[in-house]
């Protein structure tokens, strides 16, 4: 009996020991200045605009983790970096909301990446991510810095900044990129993608109208020569503001598809997980795939908005022309050609009006209208694309023209190319 108290008497000292070892805490709370990750100090953008300078960077997983001493990004968490220069004689507010309505509170993000019984380091995290939050207040002649904790965009991402004050407001909107991502416009030189006395300068809208109209009706399949989806999108911008609009929107940027993007399409089918970037496969144009994609999905990528741009050789009044198609995702089934593949929504037009709807709301776009396509496929008479998909259509491409700066929804203009396509109001 005294042999066995003695035992469990040493065994219960050896657990207090430990348990007064984790107590303790061993951990370290170790995070690096922002100016000192060159990275992200180089990715920084900066707008000015009556008297106020606005600059932005958005950290990358990696940067993140060293900026904040944990792996934020992994709890769904994405530091912006601000600052702001107000070189006027009032204050101003800075609405915070608006860079993202979630954003988290710095007590919330310090306590989802606390240590495990560590008590000092995790109230030193606590501390600086308090520290670290950029204040909302801006007073007159004054430079402040600090952070929004928001949540985590891959790829790309839209930032709209707005301050305001008494009979004042100032709105600087910006795309960043997210390092981390290998995205698929990534693998693309536009600036090579055809010689100078390749592109084709039109400067009205009918020449326009005539260049678009006559176009293939459709891309083109995995096979390089079957038709596939209709052309039903035409996205025309200068260099870099195209993707504006649907960034503020949602649109989310593609993965190419290598084994974990592949692998997290699967476990997205499965098991219904949330994956914004999913990889689209390869469709052709112009003798090639898409340049790059976009999509917005639910709650899985068997559920999803997605489309396929390609740069023309064609410029508009110096535009940029992108040419493309939309549908909707709406299930998978089985294919002869794909073995699995994503049904489509064979009313191909609702994912194109839903575009333009979403497109105006997002104020980045000027003008509109529709030019004839694919030619119209009745309910009761419908096309098929590469993989054997029913759609039907009234045979419009949308055509799009986005502003360089924010629009008003009620001036966006509307071209009416034939007097015989009543566009919708």
């Amino acid at each position: 009996m005294k042999n066995s108290s003695r035992l469990t008497l040493l065994r219960l000292v050896s657990i207090q020991s430990i348990l007064l070892a984790l107590m303790s805490g061993c951990a370290t709370f170790q995070p690096v200045p922002i100016d000192k990750i060159s990275s992200a100090m180089e990715r920084v953008q900066t707008k000015t605009q009556d008297g106020v300078a606005v600059s932005v960077s958005v950290l990358s997983a990696k940067e993140s983790e060293q900026v904040f001493g944990a792996p934020l990004a992994q709890k769904g968490i994405q530091p912006v970096w601000l600052r702001i220069v107000n070189m006027n004689d009032y204050r101003y507010l800075l609405l915070a909301n608006k860079i993202d309505r979630d954003y988290f509170s710095p007590h919330e993000a310090s306590w989802k990446n606390h240590y495990f019984a560590s008590g000092k380091a995790n109230l030193e995290m606590d501390r600086y991510y308090f520290d670290q939050q950029m204040p909302l207040v801006i007073e007159p002649k004054q430079t402040v810095s600090g952070f929004v904790y928001t949540n985590l965009d891959e790829g790309l991402k839209y930032l709209s900044v707005d301050l305001v004050r008494e009979g004042q407001y100032n709105g600087f909107w910006f795309i960043s990129e997210v390092p981390g991502l290998k995205t698929d416009y990534k693998r693309v030189d536009f600036e090579s993608l055809y010689a100078a006395d390749e592109v084709i300068e039109l400067e009205d809208e009918q020449a326009l109208q005539s260049w678009l109209e006559e176009l293939p009706c459709c891309v083109l399949g995995g096979d390089k020569k079957t038709p596939g989806d209709p052309l039903n999108l035409v996205v025309i911008a200068n260099t870099g503001k195209g993707i504006s609009g649907f960034s503020r929107q949602g649109w989310d940027v593609t993965e190419t598809m290598h084994w974990h993007s592949i692998w997290k399409t699967i476990r997205s089918s499965l098991f219904g997980r949330l994956y914004r970037s999913s990889p689209v496969s390869p469709l052709y144009l112009f003798g090639r795939r898409q340049d790059f994609s976009l999509q917005k999905a639910r709650s899985t990528v068997d559920e999803r908005n997605h489309l396929r741009l390609w740069l023309a050789p064609v410029r508009y009044k110096g535009m940029n022309v992108l040419v493309g198609q939309i549908s909707r995702d709406i299930g998978i089934r089985l294919s002869s050609k794909t073995i699995v593949t994503h049904k489509i929504d064979p009313a191909v037009d609702e994912a194109r009006d839903y575009l333009a709807l979403d497109m105006f709301v997002s104020e980045h776009v000027s003008a509109y209208g529709f030019v004839q396509g694919v030619g119209e496929a009745p309910f009761n008479e419908p096309r098929y694309n590469y993989t054997n998909d029913p759609y039907y259509t009234d045979g419009r491409r949308l055509v799009l023209i986005i502003a360089d700066e924010w629009t008003n929804l009620l001036d966006i203009k509307r071209i009416n190319w034939r007097p015989n396509v009543t566009s919708p109001d």
